[in-house]
């Protein structure tokens, strides 16, 4: 079931597959207790979250099943994740990388980043304040990294050391509520670099504070005001877990990603003045001057 280690191009360097699956080959109901892998030796997902009576943590299910919401293309199965019942509670589902030796046989050789692709869809008009993304464990207990989407705003945030709403970073950057997106998160647990993608472009870097493991990447709900009997869903599609080359250090201001700051990363820039997104370096909320004297400080070659 699912992928098992291959081989992949990413980014034009060699890159090891851990899990890839469209939850397709599962079976409908309960994701807790299905089997990821068979070799070296069983291994299954687990759940967790204390949910309201009738509603389990992960929930696989296809075509038809939640009204609004299908999987990817229309067609197969994808997961449903539902929040907790406790406001500041947390669910969620994963895999573990650290004990079955699939994170140390995908990273030797090189591959030294975790990456976590999905498509997820969030719902709009979210009964109470909730948040759902992935949430990247250093090991059983310690958050590293990862992202969220607010299920009232679409704001995304990425996390440090934490899921709380302390440990969220705003990027200045919005998923369109209601629909797929694809969400791609890099993480290197040797010095704590990261970036987010979101549908194919990069919308924030950062450097968490928790480093040196990696234990899971978790599809992942926050439940951030008092839900009483109500419950909230995101769903998950598409996920794909590997071990890629380290990255370069990040280089914000290389707004079209070629490792240099020039005149195509300024005509970004002043394209998109006044407004927010991968261009507002300093995250204040809009393109502005202070983002125009970051770059020009930045010009020329990203550091190799």
């Amino acid at each position: 079931m699912a992928a098992l280690l291959a081989a992949s191009i990413v980014g034009g360097a060699c890159a090891a597959d851990i899990l890839v699956t469209g939850f397709d080959d599962y079976g409908t109901g309960n994701l807790n207790g299905q089997v990821v892998w068979y070799q070296p030796f069983i291994s299954s997902w687990a759940t967790s979250g204390v949910m309201n009576t009738g509603q389990i943590a992960g929930n696989v299910i296809g075509v038809g099943v939640n009204p609004g919401v299908d999987p990817v293309g229309g067609a197969g199965r994808m997961v449903r994740l539902c929040t907790e019942r406790a406001s500041g509670g947390r669910s969620k589902a994963w895999a573990d990388l650290a004990n079955t030796g699939k994170w140390a046989a995908a990273s030797a050789g090189g591959n030294g980043v975790l990456e976590s692709t999905v498509k997820m869809f969030v719902p709009s008009g979210s009964p109470f304040p909730c948040a759902f993304g992935l949430m990247i464990s250093k090991d059983a207990i310690a958050t590293s990294g990862g992202f969220l989407v607010n299920a009232a705003s679409g704001a995304i945030s990425v996390l440090n050391g934490g899921y709380a709403a302390a440990n969220r970073v705003a990027t200045g950057a919005s998923a369109t509520l209601g629909q797929w997106n694809e969400f791609r998160y890099r993480w290197n647990p040797a010095n704590g670099q990261a970036s987010l993608a979101v549908n194919g472009q990069v919308v924030f870097t950062h450097v968490t504070s928790v480093t040196g493991g990696v234990y899971a990447t978790n599809l992942f709900s926050t439940t951030d005001g008092a839900p009483g009997t109500l419950n909230a869903y995101g769903f998950f599609d598409d996920l794909a877990i590997r071990a890629v080359p380290d990255a370069p250090p990040p280089c914000p201001a290389d707004l079209n990603a070629d490792r240099a700051v020039n005149g195509d990363d300024l005509g970004m820039l002043l394209g998109a003045w006044g407004g927010t997104g991968p261009a507002d370096l300093n995250a204040d909320g809009s393109v502005n001057g202070d983002d125009l004297g970051i770059l020009l400080g930045a010009w020329g070659a990203c550091p190799a």
